[in-house]
Parts: C-alpha cells; sequence; structure tokens
C-alpha cells in the first residue's frame, strides 16, 4: 500500500489548498473517494478522515481522501464563509471565491479511477422515517445514511438503496445506545428535492458515480460521532471488496486518545517544530518569514487537518476546529542554510536536524556553529550575545518562557546574521 498526497489548487482569498491523498493498494480494484468537512462546523467528518489517514492502512483497492473539502470555513468554525459550499454543485457563478475549489472538487469527483464516493457529514437529531418526538422525526439527519435515489443504472455499484442496507448492517450492529439506530434517508433528488440538486453527492449521480453521505448526530461527543462515521465508512469498504487494516480498537475510548493524541506535533517551514498539545495559549516573538502569506507556510504533521488563521495582529494555530495556541509573530528573514547542529544532552554529545525535540534529564549545551548564533529562550547569561557553549540546567531557566503549560519545553533558536535559521526544542523530562 503506497499513500500520495496531491494539493490540487489554491483557493481564491482564503487560498489555502485542497489536499487529495491516496492511498492505494491494487490499480485493478475500487477505488472509494472519501471525503469531509464540506461545512466547516461540523467536526466528525473531518476527524474521521484524519484518523483514517493516520490508522488505516488499505490492503488492496484503493481509497483517495480529501481530508477536509472546505479548510478555510473549518479554521474559521464556520458552516460556509462564502456560503454553503454543498449548494453550489448545480450552477456557480464563475465570479464566486469558491468557483475554483467547486470545479477542484467536480474535476476529482469525475475522475475516470473514482468507483464510489462516501462523504462526511454532522446532522442535527436522530433520522426517523415517521415521528417520534422532536429530536426523533423525517426532518432531521443525524445518524443516517443518506442516498439521492434507489438505483443508479449501468454502473458498478450502482444499487445504492442495497449498498447502503449493507452501510446501516454494520453500523447498527455495534451500537452505543439504540437511541441512535441509523436509517436509509432517501432524498428523491431527481423528483423535485430543488436543495439536494446543488449537492455534491446529486453531481455525483448525474456522472454516473454511485455516491453515499454518512450523517453522524450532533448531538453526540465528537469520538462518538467519528465511530459512527468510521463504522460506515467499513461498511461501505465492505461492501466495494477494499480489505483494509487499523492499528486500534474501534470504540469512542480509542478514538478519543487518537484525537487528542499528546505525541502529534508540527513543522512549520521546514525548521521550526510545535507539539500540538500543551502549549500555552500565548507564544511571544515566535519567528516567523517575512513578507510570506501564511497559505505560503508550509505545515507537515502526522494530522491533515493543521492550519494557521491570522487573527489581528495573531496567527492561530488551529487543529481542525480547535485553537492549540496564538503565535505572536517576529516576522524576519529566513536562512535555510542550517542543516544540523551538535548538543551535549546529559553528558553526551549528540547531532540534531531543526525541527526536532530533544529529550534532556539533567542538563543540555548547544556547541558553537561557526556563522551561527544561539539563542535559548528562558535562559539569561549576563553580557553573552551567543548562548552557545553554556551548560543550561532547568533551575537555569525561567519557566514563564517555556512553550508549555507544564513549564518543561524551551526553544533553541539558531540565527545567522539577523536571519533566523531554524529551531530546536528541549524538553525536561
Amino acid at each position: 500500500m503506497k499513500s500520495i498526497v496531491l494539493l490540487l489548487l489554491c483557493v481564491s482569498l482564503s487560498a489555502l489548498p485542497l489536499q487529495l491523498v491516496k492511498k492505494e493498494g491494487s490499480k485493478n480494484a475500487p477505488t472509494l473517494l472519501l471525503m469531509g468537512g464540506i461545512q466547516g462546523d461540523e467536526p466528525g467528518g473531518f476527524n474521521t478522515t484524519d484518523i483514517f489517514l493516520m490508522h488505516y492502512k488499505v490492503l488492496s483497492g484503493n481509497v483517495w481522501v480529501v481530508p477536509v473539502l472546505n479548510r478555510y470555513s473549518m479554521l474559521r468554525n464556520h458552516r460556509g464563509v462564502y456560503g454553503d459550499l454543498n449548494r453550489k454543485f448545480a450552477y456557480l457563478s464563475p465570479k464566486d471565491p469558491e468557483y475554483p475549489l467547486i470545479q477542484s472538487i467536480k474535476k476529482i469527483i469525475t475522475a475516470k479511477e473514482v468507483g464510489a464516493i462516501l462523504h462526511l457529514h454532522d446532522g442535527s437529531g436522530f433520522y426517523r422515517p415517521h415521528y417520534e418526538s422532536p429530536l426523533l422525526n423525517p426532518r432531521r439527519w443525524g445518524n443516517s445514511s443518506i442516498i439521492d435515489q434507489d438505483e443508479l443504472p449501468g454502473v458498478p455499484f450502482g444499487h445504492l438503496k442495497q449498498v447502503s442496507q449493507g452501510i446501516i448492517a454494520n453500523v447498527n450492529k455495534s451500537l452505543l445506545k439504540p437511541i441512535h439506530r441509523y436509517y436509509i434517508r432517501n432524498t428523491h433528488t431527481a423528483q423535485g428535492n430543488v436543495e439536494m440538486e446543488k449537492a455534491l453527492t446529486y453531481f455525483a449521480i448525474k456522472h454516473k458515480k454511485p455516491a453515499f453521505a454518512n450523517e453522524a448526530s450532533k448531538e453526540l461527543p465528537l469520538p462518538a460521532r467519528v465511530y459512527y462515521h468510521l463504522l460506515a465508512l467499513e461498511g461501505l469498504l465492505k461492501e466495494l471488496g477494499i480489505r483494509y487494516s487499523k492499528d486500534f480498537s474501534l470504540n469512542p475510548e480509542s478514538l478519543y486518545k487518537l484525537i487528542n493524541d499528546p505525541s502529534l506535533s508540527v513543522v512549520l517551514n521546514n525548521n521550526t517544530i510545535l507539539p500540538i498539545y500543551g502549549l500555552r495559549g500565548h507564544l511571544n516573538f515566535f519567528p516567523m518569514p517575512k513578507n510570506t502569506p501564511l497559505e505560503q507556510i508550509s505545515l507537515t504533521s502526522r494530522s491533515y487537518i493543521l492550519g494557521l488563521l491570522p487573527k489581528q495582529k495573531q496567527v492561530w494555530l488551529k487543529y481542525g476546529n480547535k485553537l492549540m495556541t496564538r503565535l505572536h509573530p517576529l516576522y524576519l528573514p529566513f536562512d535555510h542554510s542550517l542543516k544540523s547542529v551538535k548538543l551535549e544532552i546529559d553528558g553526551k554529545l549528540q547531532e540534531s536536524a531543526p525541527a526536532q525535540i530533544v529529550e534532556v534529564h539533567k542538563s543540555f549545551k548547544v556547541m558553537a556553529k561557526e556563522g551561527y548564533r544561539v539563542n535559548v529562550i528562558g535562559y539569561t547569561h549576563r553580557g553573552a550575545k551567543d548562548e552557545a557553549g553554556f551548560k543550561i540546567t532547568y533551575k537555569n531557566l525561567d519557566k514563564r518562557y517555556s512553550i508549555d503549560t507544564e513549564g518543561r519545553i524551551f526553544r533553541i533558536e539558531f540565527y545567522k546574521g539577523d536571519a533566523f535559521s531554524g529551531m530546536v526544542l528541549a524538553r525536561f523530562l
């Protein structure tokens, strides 16, 4: 199995890339297109795609994943900053700021390789075919499998109702509570459902692509929503004959731990690293490249739902909808010539590249490197302009300048002249 990551488009105004990740097990097999986050305030979908990409392996068949269709709205925690993106597939003016994004999504949907589509949503209440209560009735969307019609003649997997029955059977055998029971909701779009005619799945249907939407109830906490999305996904994979494996037990408790994984980190600009969890609410004088738009700053992580959001004079680091920290930028020219540094950690010499976290028990010393100077944030040695060569213990550091709330992680910054060259983090154990 191999994974291929493609950045397809820069969106006007928000200028954020649409990402397509291909998990390919075999060429002569079905390809499922999995998508989440078309509405930016529905975290169940894009957290599910993120968990799938990080923790599933495709053994046979292929799964293409767009982790977040509407990344800018996700970062803003908004249903749709420029309107509902899922109502723009029938007709859209070229003047609409999301017109290029819609065209790119359509191109992926209509790719000849795509054999079926699963679109993930979070919906209100719990769908029921007949009225039971204000929370359980035909006007609700939560915990349902959505199809536009029963059949899509002449195409593989075109028995939409039959496939959807397989999906909900897989979900309903593992319900957390009886009230969570899934039902099929057929919108009968072609019979005059004006709203659904504008939606992504019906665009796919019109282009002979079997399409299914899965709704997880907004009444549920996030791990439970992801749980039901993954059960639906696994049910569809079974229907398509795509084999897979995963590295965890599927239950809400495991998913909570995976979503809130303390080992997650992000590398910015290829030379700066931050853990995702445990950060202080504000990080002051944080080096950022001068005269560089945020959308051009590279972010590298195991997670696919990270982003930077400008807020007044701050830059917010977001993990999906969640605010992880507020960066107060120090805009500098960036120099990328630094490839490695030497540190003496607990008396032993070791080499590190920029954007690494090193673990320290008692002390560290940054070895001098010709042409570069060192600034250890939180350490002061009177009269020293370069802090290389000093043995630094935990008690030598001002805990107010740690990047984490526990006061254990400190920035080691490297400069070449006035240019920022990279950062290593020292974590005291």
